[in-house]
């Protein structure tokens, strides 16, 4: 059993061991080369970047409920539906298949309602919204790493492949080009 000074001191002890992981003078002393110092300079833009994504995945998720509590809602009067309009008992073969229709009928016009709603569409749109700031806050933060760990980020590959697509052209043309004269000193000899 831990007496209650020995605790008070454990306790300390771990506030102390935490203060000191969380604390940036000691990661701010590092040398100026290579990709922890480089993270460490632009910590407060780390910090607000991932607030930013935070921030964007709470909304996410706030309208992926809205969304998936109207389909829920559709489902449930499409169920209830189906059971109004079926037969009570399922005993030949035109019993299932009007079952079958029912269900197919109540489906159809409730998922048909939900969709053509402009509640659906407003929050069909808040939620596609959500979905790419997420992705944008994502993307800003992978680019801002590449950027730093020296690779290519995604903007800069998309410039190299537009570059590419030109050359490729220039090349095709040039090729036609010559090709065409080649045909014309051809047929004038």
């Amino acid at each position: 059993m831990v007496e209650n000074g020995n605790a008070d001191n454990v306790q300390e002890f771990m506030q102390e061991q935490v203060n000191k992981m969380f604390e940036l003078s000691g990661t701010l002393k590092l040398p100026t080369i290579g990709p922890m110092y480089a993270f460490s300079k632009d910590f407060s833009s780390y910090a607000n970047d991932f607030v930013t994504l935070g921030k964007d995945m709470v909304e996410l998720k706030s309208n992926m409920d809205s969304y998936w509590s109207l389909v829920s809602a559709a489902y449930a009067r499409a169920v209830r539906e189906t059971v109004e309009r079926a037969p009570m008992q399922l005993t030949t073969k035109e019993d299932f298949e009007n079952y079958r229709r029912a269900s197919i009928e109540a489906f159809e016009e409730n998922f048909t309602a939900l969709f053509t709603s402009s509640e659906f569409s407003e929050v069909y749109g808040k939620l596609f919204g959500s979905q790419l700031n997420v992705s944008k806050a994502m993307q800003s933060i992978v680019e801002k790493n590449f950027k730093t760990l020296n690779l290519p980020t995604r903007s800069e590959v998309d410039e190299m492949l537009k570059d590419i697509v030109e050359l490729k052209r220039t090349v095709r043309d040039m090729k036609r080009s010559v090709e065409a004269r080649n045909d014309q000193a051809r047929i004038a000899t």
